[in-house]
């Protein structure tokens, strides 16, 4: 390693699941002699994250280590499995041993693994929080996660795949050393699930990584499907809806026009409502791809000023949502509406003697109306604000 040029050291990075590293390592002319020199502070400076860190500079210790003659259990378990011929030349009983033994040793790997884990040194702030016995808070989880799943990925030698025994083991570890962060008995599950969830988290950056591709293919994927195309097939019916639905589509010229007139409709005092649904109608696909795009609601509120109408808000929520929300309202206030006059009573307000006064002039039906009428009032009010 020790004379190996920059193009070496990012292959090797990259066979050993850090391809994220390879364009710092290239910029800073990162060599094998490099390599071997560094230290802790200058892999934090090269390095972002803090399970690559783990993994790098353990990878590093373990190449030192083997050149000083101190070689680890696993590399003696590869050394002293037993040699096999080509699989052609040989017969199928002695392919199934050798599976046998693949297993075999696998199974020796995670026994090994299980019976020397132990807990990562946590910073100095985790570990007073821990020693008080309190429960921590929300930014202290993340941290004992990321701890643990960078010491899982030492462990796993640089794989971010564990199994669920190793998932079990870790948490276990955990709640044994401090058993008041199991939280009514469900802490395990918890624990377990946020472990998974930033293994989840890391994998995410590297997809195209042969590693994870053969995991996905294990779990349905296709290779070469991205999670893109993944989405995009789900998605493929109801766009073919929506093409049903709304045939039109403009260029860009024309649609400058239709958001032109718009905006010099909106300025006036007397509107021409019936063509700004038209119009409204024509632009929807527009709005639609500003909102999946997640473009700020000022520049969307700046093209299409009738959104602050509360007709043409509640219109467009229910083209988006496929919700009708007047009759949902009503639906609301039809079943809740006993409750808040029952709620808002007061002895001797005469403000609720009126209204209890003018409600026995009504019928039930004038009552709803009379309730949907000021709710809608209210909405109108809320957006116009």
């Amino acid at each position: 390693m020790e004379s190996w040029s920059v193009d070496q050291v990012c292959n090797w990075l990259r066979q050993r699941n850090l391809g994220e590293l390879v364009p710092k390592f290239r910029e800073e002319e990162v060599s094998g002699a490099a390599l071997l020199a560094l230290n802790d502070r200058m892999v934090q400076q090269l390095v972002k994250k803090i399970g690559h860190q783990a993994v790098l500079m353990d990878l590093i210790n373990k190449y030192q280590q083997q050149k000083n003659g101190l070689e680890s259990l696993t590399c003696y378990c590869e050394t002293a499995s037993p040699k096999f011929p080509a699989e052609e030349l040989i017969d199928q009983r002695v392919l199934k041993q050798k599976k046998n033994m693949k297993s075999l040793f696998r199974r020796y790997k995670t026994l090994q693994w299980t019976s020397s884990y132990a807990l990562p040194d946590f910073p100095y702030d985790v570990k007073c929080i821990l020693a008080e016995k309190k429960c921590p808070d929300h930014s202290i989880r993340i941290r004992i996660i990321e701890f643990l799943q960078a010491d899982m990925t030492k462990y796993l030698e640089g794989s971010l795949y564990p199994n669920g025994q190793q998932y079990n083991i870790v948490v276990s570890a955990l709640l044994q050393a401090y058993p008041f962060l199991d939280e009514d008995g469900n802490g395990f599950l918890l624990w377990k699930r946020a472990l998974k969830d930033r293994f989840k988290y890391v994998r995410r950056p590297i997809e195209d990584d042969e590693q994870v591709l053969r995991n996905k293919c294990k779990f349905g994927h296709r290779r070469g499907q991205t999670r893109k195309s993944l989405s995009a097939e789900n998605k493929h019916v109801d766009i073919q809806l929506q093409i049903e639905e709304e045939p039109i589509y403009l260029d860009g010229r024309v649609m400058d026009v239709h958001i032109n007139w718009l905006k010099q409709e909106y300025m006036k005092t007397q509107r021409n409502w019936k063509e700004v649904a038209n119009r409204m109608n024509v632009t929807i696909e527009i709005r639609r791809k500003m909102i999946s795009d997640k473009a700020p609601l000022k520049e969307i509120l700046r093209l299409f000023p009738f959104l602050r109408c509360p007709y043409q808000l509640f219109r467009e929520f229910q083209l988006l949502t496929h919700m009708d929300i007047y009759k949902k309202t009503v639906e609301i206030l039809e079943t809740y509406s006993e409750n808040i006059l029952s709620l808002y009573v007061v002895r001797n307000n005469p403000i609720n003697i009126m209204l209890q006064e003018n409600l026995k002039l009504h019928t039930e039906e004038d009552i709803l109306k009379c309730q949907y009428k000021s709710s809608m009032h209210c909405m109108s009010e809320f957006c116009s604000s």
